[in-house]
């Protein structure tokens, strides 16, 4: 079955679940980094701000075994567990005081996604972009849902874009706490809980680290977390490059075990290229980090960006 036919009986599926007064749609929406999604959007009385449940991955595991109506109960039980009938009805969502604890950030690529940033309010950093999100929902140890912060919003909330920064950096790390691990103990399946990083991790292979946060769903903003960099710099005891493995997470090498700068810029290009989805790439720039100066800075031939 093609991924179309796939979305036709899905949805058919679907609607025939729906009680009474509820009804959904499929919808294409352009994601991170102009990636163009298909999803299906739950609508029903009374509510104002509905999820859309993204169909790719949905897809895969029909392919890998799953019956159609497996997969559809598999998005019922998602649906009903985000749906936002009680504290995300109505006006909730168009209230500053409601959403202000749950405004967080997240990093994107700036090249990627000029249009996107037309849209929404930012703030640049380095060749990426800082953009905001209302947590509504965190279910699964790695999945959350979000609302994605547009000019718009401001306006119904009267605030500024630097008022929402400073929200969402004093709510950002403390709703999604920085995990730091090993590489190995990552792709062994396990890891060091958040805060650890005092101790460090203590498995073998510890030359390269992965820096998320507890969830690692666009976790690479852990790194504009207060004190993170400046901490593993103490446990490293030396300067080290923070190369942009995905929106998700970025991976952390040692000064004296990484390459040459160019070296670590054409790795990263090429595992952007073969290994990345799309809407994941985060940048083909890896960063270095100064314990000395406490800043992470891009390569010599890429920082005569005025806003790097």
């Amino acid at each position: 079955m093609s991924y179309e036919q796939f979305i036709e009986q899905m949805e058919a599926e679907l609607k025939g679940r729906l009680g009474a007064g509820r009804t959904l749609y499929v919808r294409e929406a352009t994601k991170n980094n102009g990636k163009e999604r298909k999803g299906v959007v739950f609508c029903e009385p009374g509510v104002n701000v509905s999820p859309t449940i993204y169909l790719e991955e949905y897809y895969e595991r029909y392919r890998q075994g799953c019956s159609l109506e497996q997969v559809a109960d598999q998005i019922m039980s998602l649906y009903s567990h985000v749906r936002m009938q009680h504290s995300w009805e109505g006006e909730f969502v168009t209230k500053y005081v409601n959403v202000r604890p749950r405004l967080i950030y997240q990093l994107i690529s700036r090249e990627r996604n000029r249009e996107l940033l037309l849209q929404v309010p930012h703030f640049p950093c380095l060749d990426l972009a800082i953009v905001f999100h209302v947590l509504v929902d965190m279910k699964e140890e790695d999945r959350i849902a979000t609302m994605l912060v547009r000019n718009e919003h401001l306006k119904w909330w009267k605030v500024t874009r630097e008022e929402i920064y400073r929200e969402a950096c004093a709510n950002t790390q403390k709703l999604l706490p920085e995990r730091f691990t090993t590489l190995y103990a990552l792709l062994a399946g396990s890891g060091e809980e958040p805060g650890a990083l005092e101790e460090g991790p203590e498995e073998p292979g510890g030359s390269m680290y992965v820096l998320s946060n507890c969830i690692r769903n666009f976790g690479a903003a852990a790194v504009l977390y207060r004190n993170v960099l400046k901490n593993i710099g103490k446990y490293l005891e030396e300067d080290f490059y923070v190369l942009p493995s995905s929106v998700h997470e970025v991976i952390i090498v040692p000064d004296s075990s990484a390459p040459s700068w160019q070296e670590t810029a054409t790795i990263v290009k090429e595992i952007n290229e073969t290994q990345v989805r799309e809407e994941e790439v985060l940048s083909d720039v890896p960063y270095h980090y100064r314990r000395e100066e406490d800043r992470l800075a891009m390569p010599p031939w890429a920082a005569d960006s005025p806003e790097s």
